[in-house]
């Protein structure tokens, strides 16, 4: 098969927020999820970086974090990317934001292109599959003037994402009707069981032209602030940011654009968003995920994580153990994801360093 290339002038925007307090105690404000690792070697940046390349060149590969982060962030990207490749947030303020921003600064350096922006932190195999499936997005997005997200084809009907409902067929993929987010179960078995919706995977890839005319359309004041942030000195950058009202790029763009399509991605993928995730990320046959120094012993379904001490786990089921060294998580899988309410109390109880 030939290598498939993107064009020359297509960029990747990785958005890298969010503390992951669900995957507290591994998880923290020093060690944010992005650099979380689920098999014990790698980060989900440093994957997330690494299956984009040779598709998109690393000079071209750039990574939005907030500034609570900046330090643990320049460490990791060291020798990845370019370190005037990482895009400084003041504050969070959302993936609207985040990508009006992002696209801003980008454009305001390499000028018009194509962008693809994807999060950080998601799990996916194989990178040549997704290699192929960016591509199309990319030659999509560059001859349609559409915005193009990457759908997932559903594998359950899931109650925690959202739903692209995909309509007619438009040159490598489909013109989105409408989206769903977040639907109850019985809207999602039907969904799932129509063919024709796919998990949003908050995957888009468009031109910044296209781009700047959707931000003008439904959010100009956003745009216009974002193109003058692009230029405006660190120094001066928080107290503007600050003003910016907090939103996502789904409601604020895509819910309301008529210029949306969709490609069905060609790799799995999991977005992992809490322990319980990685039992379908990496989960061995007995349905056990084992990380660090950690054994099972006639146990089923248990998750094991130990930074430094031997961890047992024996003659026990559904548990998830997790030992960072300063703290130890014991929970019931079931609860895996309300774990983010350990790091709310912690903060309650003025426990700050275990955060």
């Amino acid at each position: 098969m030939a290598r498939r290339s993107a064009p020359p002038h297509a960029s990747v925007l990785i958005i890298a927020g969010g503390r992951g307090t669900r995957f507290w105690p591994a998880s923290r404000e020093a060690n944010p999820k992005p650099l979380f690792s689920i098999d014990g070697k790698t980060s989900l940046l440093a994957d997330t970086i690494a299956r984009h390349v040779p598709l998109i060149p690393r000079d071209r590969i750039f990574v939005l974090a907030a500034a609570a982060h900046e330090k643990p962030f320049r460490r990791a990207l060291r020798g990845l990317i370019p370190a005037q490749n990482l895009i400084v947030e003041p504050i969070a303020r959302g993936t609207a934001v985040a990508i009006a921003y992002g696209a801003a600064t980008i454009r305001s350096r390499l000028g018009d292109g194509v962008i693809a922006s994807v999060a950080a932190d998601h799990h996916i195999v194989t990178a040549e599959q997704y290699r192929r499936t960016l591509a199309e997005a990319i030659g999509l997005a560059a001859s349609s003037d559409s915005i193009v997200a990457i759908g997932i084809p559903p594998t359950r009907p899931e109650t925690g994402y959202g739903y692209q409902k995909i309509g007619p067929k438009v040159g490598a993929g489909f013109r989105i009707e409408k989206f769903v987010e977040k639907p109850p179960l019985a809207t999602a078995r039907r969904m799932v069981r129509s063919g024709r919706c796919l998990w949003n995977a908050s995957m888009f890839v468009a031109s910044t032209k296209t781009l700047a005319r959707e931000f003008e359309s439904h959010s100009p004041e956003l745009w216009i602030a974002a193109e003058k942030l692009a230029l405006t000195p660190r120094t001066k950058l928080a107290r503007a940011y600050g003003t910016l009202k907090y939103d996502s790029f789904d409601r604020v763009i895509m819910e309301k654009s008529a210029h949306v399509l969709s490609v069905r991605a060609r790799f799995s993928w999991h977005d992992v968003g809490s322990w319980d995730g990685l039992w379908d990320a990496v989960g061995d046959a007995d349905g056990n995920v084992i990380r660090g120094n950690a054994i099972t012993l006639d146990s089923e379904r248990v998750l094991g994580h130990s930074d430094s001490r031997l961890m047992v786990l024996f003659g026990v089921r559904d548990l998830i153990v997790v030992d960072t060294g300063d703290a130890i998580l014991i929970a019931h899988r079931e609860r895996s994801p309300d774990v983010g309410r350990v790091a709310e109390e912690l903060k309650r109880r003025g426990l700050q360093r275990y955060l």
